[in-house]
């Protein structure tokens, strides 16, 4: 009957399936139970256990092969101690089982296939013992070649049900994940090369950043080296440049002096006095006039002479008499042409006359800068502050110089003001002089603005002598502006008066409000492109937090250029309150004189006179000439500017945003 199992057995488990196998052995154990004669009776079958591993095959992860090698241990001894082929069932030891590896489960994916493959042979060899160790004890009978036949079908049945076991989802995860293994073992390989190719390119990084410092620390070295070389090359160019300007400025006076005149000096006794001497073009424009003069005065008494000879021929009718009225007719015509004619030629030598004393005004202003420069004690082109190369004097106030410098660090012109402390000074009046240049400093170092000139540097010559260091404006100021072109017209004068109104917005926003105070044509420069600015803040006052509306006490009172300054800076009977209403007083003269000409108050009187006569303090309302022609906004606008009540008047930043200085796209 052994026999018989053992070929069923052997043939049913090459054909069937993994999954079959357990019931395939249920049933062989069901058989074997029944035709048992005398045998106890039978535990539960096997297949419990097979379900055990068939479960476990399902979730992937197979049974330990501890546990299955003790439930077959189990089996084999009963069946010694028996003598039957019987297979307990220990549902306790199942149930423990499951619930062990259904925990494990994902734990074991990666030993998946070696744990599969060890329950595989272990199954095999334990159904061959069983088999043998079966034979063994009822042996009666049984040969060698049945125990070889018996090895034979052991093997035949451990390959089949090797062969037959299906791919657990264990086995695809590691499949996936030997896959995914492989992928990211490439991409690792991929990037160990790429850092290796990023060292590599890193390290000829470093060698280059090493070879540029080199290279940096080299041009280092020889800028330092070429630094001194370089900037006495750049000094010896500007002053070489520098002396063929002043050569040429001087040549061209020498020539200017000849056409339009010269400087003389006159001696009476003791007394020595310079008076002006006309050159030849303006001597013989003046022969030109006189002559046209006595011209004009000849035909004029002709004239009478004409109309005298008229008057005493009566009122005769006849023929003779018509025909003489008729002639002195046509005579009083030819000299009434001819006194046009001549009118004409006289105004065409007066507009002649005038631009000869315009030239004759820059070449008096050229002469004394001229002078000035000749003796002043910077004129040998020195390098101040081992930065600033002095070039040509610009101007000279009273105790100060301005000059046209280089600064050697930034390579910009720029304009060094010298200030000079006369020697015999007393130090009350050296200290007073210089706190005043300081505070100037300190209110004009923060100002910003485009219209407003910058203050670049300050810094001490010696003990009686500091420079500060400002923005150069290549233009003219409007001062000479003035001189030259008296009357601008109004599309020029306005632009000018918005351009300063700007930079008195800007110095009316600060957190400390400033009142420039010394607002006239001399403190506005223009730069090379014609933009205004507003200089000089000598006499600039800041406006501090605790001012009232009124304003501030002015305690410099008598300074500053009386024509532009407004009715409230003259008042002696008290202290006047002063604020940006002053400046704008002074922004309506200049207006005024831009577009007439003239100051509309006390133009031909000095300062002086303007004190003693009080002509600012009488000056209660503005008059406009009929020539030259202005619209209607301008003198409002003027009219507003120069309020003769202070209260009255608007601020900086009321005036501001009147129509008339605002611009519109039209």
């Amino acid at each position: 009957m052994s026999e018989d199992m053992l070929l069923h057995f052997s043939s049913n488990s090459s054909n069937q399936s993994d999954q079959s196998l357990p019931t395939k052995i249920a049933k062989l154990e069901a058989r074997l139970v029944g035709k048992a004669s005398s045998a106890a009776p039978a535990p539960a079958p096997a297949q419990a256990t097979w379900s055990s591993v068939s479960s476990l095959t399902k979730f992937g992860a197979p049974p330990p092969a501890e546990d299955l090698a003790e439930s077959l241990v189990s089996s084999d001894s009963d069946d010694d101690n028996g003598g039957e082929f019987l297979i307990q069932a220990n549902t306790q030891k199942r149930q423990k089982l499951e619930e062990d590896d259904r925990s494990t489960v994902f734990e074991h994916v990666e030993a998946v296939a070696d744990i599969r493959q060890k329950i595989v042979e272990t199954v095999g060899t334990k159904a061959g013992s069983e088999v043998n160790r079966k034979k063994q004890s009822r042996g009666r009978g049984h040969s060698v070649s049945g125990r070889g036949r018996n090895s034979r079908v052991n093997d035949q049945t451990r390959t089949q049900t090797s062969s037959t076991i299906p791919p657990t989802n264990g086995q695809i995860e590691n499949s996936y994940h030997k896959e995914e293994i492989t992928s990211l073992r490439a991409q690792v390989a991929a990037l160990e090369e790429d850092l290796k190719k990023s060292r590599q390119e890193a390290s000829e990084y470093q060698q280059l950043c090493r070879q540029l410092e080199k290279e940096l620390k080299d041009l280092k070295e020889y800028e330092q080296q070429m630094k001194p070389k370089r900037t006495k090359i750049i000094s010896d160019l500007l002053i070489s440049v520098s002396k063929a300007e002043r050569q040429e400025a001087r040549m061209k006076v020498r020539q200017d002096s000849l056409r339009l005149g010269n400087v003389g000096v006159i001696r009476a006794g003791t007394v020595i006095s310079e008076t002006w001497e006309d050159g030849q073009a303006l001597k013989d424009l003046n022969a030109h006039l006189r002559h046209l003069l006595e011209m004009k005065e000849t035909v004029e008494r002709q004239r009478k002479s004409l109309k005298k000879r008229q008057s005493d021929k009566g009122d005769g009718i006849d023929a003779e008499t018509g025909v003489q009225e008729e002639d002195l007719i046509i005579q009083d015509e030819i000299y009434k042409s001819r006194l046009a004619s001549i009118k004409r030629e006289e105004e065409s030598f007066i507009r002649e006359r005038d631009r000869y004393e315009l030239e004759k005004g820059r070449l008096i202003r050229e002469m004394k800068r001229i002078r000035d420069e000749d003796g002043s004690r910077f004129n040998n082109f020195q390098i101040l502050n081992h930065r600033y190369a002095l070039l040509n004097l610009l101007g000279k106030g009273g105790f100060s110089e301005v000059y046209k410098a280089y600064d050697l660090v930034e390579h910009r012109y720029v304009a060094c003001k010298l200030h000079g402390l006369n020697a015999q000074w007393s130090e009350d009046k050296k200290q007073s002089y210089i706190r005043h240049a300081i505070r100037e400093y300190n209110i004009h170092k923060t100002l910003v603005h485009h219209h407003i000139v910058r203050l670049w540097d300050i810094f001490e010559i010696d003990q009686n002598t500091f420079c500060t260091v400002l923005e150069y404006c290549s233009g003219k100021d409007l001062d000479a502006v003035l001189k030259a072109t008296p009357v601008l017209p109004e599309r020029e004068a306005r632009i000018i008066i918005v351009q300063i109104f700007q930079g008195l917005v800007y110095l009316n926003k600060r957190t400390q409000k400033i009142i420039h105070y010394d607002l006239k044509p001399g403190n506005v420069l223009f730069d090379e492109l014609g933009v205004a600015k507003v200089t000089d803040f000598g006499l600039s006052k800041i406006v501090e937090d605790d001012v009232g509306s009124q304003g501030m006490e002015l305690t410099s009172q008598g300074a500053g250029t009386y024509w532009y300054l407004p009715p409230e800076c003259f008042e002696l009977s008290k202290t006047p309150l002063i604020s940006s209403k002053v400046d704008v007083w002074s922004a309506g003269i200049l207006h005024y004189q831009m577009l007439f000409g003239r100051r509309p108050f006390g133009h031909d009187q000095t300062q002086e006179r303007i004190l003693r006569e009080d002509t600012i303090i009488k000056a209660r309302k503005v008059e406009f000439p009929s020539r030259p022609s202005v619209s209607n906004e301008v003198k409002d606008f003027i009219r507003q500017c120069l309020t003769y009540n202070q209260a009255e008047r608007p601020d900086v930043l009321t005036i501001a945003q009147d129509p008339y200085l605002t611009y519109t796209k039209k």
